[in-house]
C-alpha cells in the first residue's frame, strides 16, 4: 500500500500564530532568539535542524540546498547539515538526484511537502537501493518541507526522519512551516552572499589579469621605446657618417635636428601607449630640444592630439624655432617668441588655432626660395587645415588652424 502523502504548506504564518498554543509561541520565540544570536552559518543550519527535530520529535534531521549537479545535467539537493546520521549514511545523501526515492525528491517533484509515514509500505521504493540505505541508517519514516524565498523560488528542503512509522501532527506541521520560513530566509541570504562573493572573486581575478596585462604592456612599451630610441640614434649616426664628407654640413645638422625633434615627440607619445599626447607637452619638448625654452612662452588649454598630429606639430615647431634662431627674433638676445593656441567653435566642428608670434627681433623679409622646412610649415598640421604666414617688421607671425577631429586620430 502506498504510504506517500503530499500536503499543502501553511499559507498564512500570521493566522497560524494567532491560532497557536501559548507554549508553541514561546517555543518559536525561543528558536528565533537563538537564531538571531548566532552568526556562524553552519551553526545556524544546525540550530534550524535541531529545532525541526525538537518540534516533530524525530531522531534524524537534514537541510538541503537546491543546486545543479557537478556535470550540470540536472538539479538535485546538496546536503548542508544533518543530525543523527552516521558518516557512511551522510555520504550516501551528500547529493540527492531527482531520480532517487525519498521524501525530499518527492517534495522536489511536487513542489509541496511530502510525508512518507512508512518506507517499508511505500510501493515506489520497494526493492531499490534507496530502501536499503534507509534501513542501514535506521530510518523508517520522513517528512520534507520545501524552503521557498519570499518571491516563491524553491531554494532547498528541510526534512525530519523517524526510526519508526510516524505521521506528524497538524500542530507539528504548522510549526514546521513557520520554522521553514526562517530557514528559507537564511538560505536566501546565504545564496545572495555566496553569489556576491563569487562575483567579487571573479572581479578580483579580472582586475588581477588586467594588472598583469598593464604591467606587461608597460614592459613592452618601455622595451619598444628603448629600441626606437636606439633606432633614432642609429639613423642619426648613419646619416652623419654617410654625409661626413658633404660640403653642406648645415644640411647634415638640420637632418639630425629633425630626427631629434621626432625622437622627443616619440618619447611623449610612449607615455600614452602611442595613442595621444597633450599639445602643450609636445610644444614644450620641441622648444626644449632647441635649447630656447626660456625665450619661448607657451600658453593654451590642455588639448589631446593624436600620434600623427603630435609628430607633425613637433616638426612644425622645430622648423619655426630653427628659422627664428637663424633669421628671426631668436637670432638676437632681446628677441622673443609667443606660442599660443585656442579652440574655436565653427559651424561644423571645433577648430584649433595655433599662433607663433615673434617680437623684438630683426626685420625680416619673405624668403625667395622655399626649402623642405618652408614646405613643411606650409603643409600645416597633418597635411590639413590652413596656414597663414605674415613677415612683419616686428617679426614672423604664423597661424595654423585645423579641425580638432582631424587632429585626434591615432593615424
Amino acid at each position: 500500500m502506498t504510504m506517500l502523502r503530499i500536503v499543502a504548506n501553511a499559507a498564512d504564518v500570521d493566522n497560524e500564530l494567532n491560532r497557536r498554543e501559548p507554549s508553541d509561541i514561546e517555543l518559536l520565540h525561543a528558536i528565533s532568539m537563538d537564531l538571531i544570536g548566532e552568526h556562524d552559518l553552519t551553526a545556524l543550519y544546525g540550530k534550524i535542524v535541531d529545532a525541526a527535530m525538537s518540534i516533530t520529535g524525530s531522531q534524524f534531521g537534514t537541510m538541503q540546498l537546491l543546486r545543479k549537479s557537478e556535470d550540470g545535467s540536472d538539479k538535485g539537493l546538496e546536503l548542508l547539515i544533518s543530525r543523527g546520521l552516521a558518516p557512511q549514511d551522510r555520504a550516501v545523501w551528500e547529493f540527492v538526484r531527482p531520480t532517487a526515492h525519498s521524501s525530499c525528491t518527492a517534495a522536489l517533484k511536487s513542489g509541496r511537502r511530502a510525508i512518507i509515514s512508512d518506507f517499508e509500505a511505500w510501493d515506489q521504493i520497494a526493492g531499490t537501493d534507496d530502501l536499503l540505505a534507509f534501513r542501514r541508517a535506521g530510518i523508517r519514516s520522513a517528512q520534507t518541507t520545501p524552503l521557498r524565498s519570499r518571491q516563491g523560488t524553491l531554494l532547498g528542503m528541510i526534512s525530519t526522519h523517524w526510526s519508526e512509522p510516524h505521521e506528524p501532527s497538524e500542530r507539528d506541521l504548522r510549526l514546521l512551516d513557520i520554522l521553514a520560513r526562517q530557514a528559507a530566509d537564511l538560505l536566501d541570504r546565504t545564496m545572495a552572499e555566496n553569489a556576491l562573493r563569487a562575483r567579487e572573486a571573479e572581479l578580483e581575478k579580472t582586475v588581477s589579469v588586467l594588472r598583469e596585462t598593464e604591467e606587461l604592456q608597460k614592459v613592452l612599451t618601455g622595451e619598444l621605446g628603448h629600441r626606437v630610441k636606439n633606432l633614432f640614434a642609429m639613423v642619426t649616426a648613419i646619416s652623419s657618417h654617410t654625409l661626413r664628407g658633404s660640403s653642406d654640413q648645415a644640411r647634415v645638422q638640420t637632418l639630425q635636428q629633425r630626427l631629434m625633434a621626432l625622437s622627443s615627440a616619440h618619447d611623449i607619445l610612449l607615455q600614452s601607449s602611442w595613442q595621444s599626447a597633450l599639445l602643450g607637452d609636445v610644444a614644450a619638448a620641441a622648444v626644449n630640444g632647441a635649447g630656447v625654452a626660456g625665450r619661448v612662452r607657451l600658453d593654451g588649454p590642455d588639448i589631446a592630439i593624436g600620434s600623427k598630429a603630435s609628430l607633425s606639430l613637433a616638426l612644425l615647431l622645430h622648423e619655426l624655432t630653427t628659422n627664428a634662431l637663424k633669421h628671426g627674433s631668436l637670432s638676437v638676445g632681446s628677441g622673443q617668441v609667443d606660442v599660443s593656441w585656442r579652440v574655436e567653435q565653427s559651424a561644423e566642428d571645433e577648430v584649433l588655432r595655433l599662433t607663433w608670434r615673434e617680437s623684438k627681433g630683426p626685420e625680416i623679409v619673405k624668403p625667395t626660395k622655399t626649402g623642405f622646412g618652408s614646405r613643411l610649415i606650409s603643409a600645416g598640421l597633418v597635411g590639413s587645415g590652413v596656414v597663414f604666414l605674415a613677415y612683419n617688421s616686428t617679426g614672423l607671425v604664423c597661424e595654423v588652424s585645423a579641425r580638432i577631429g582631424n587632429l585626434q586620430g591615432a593615424e
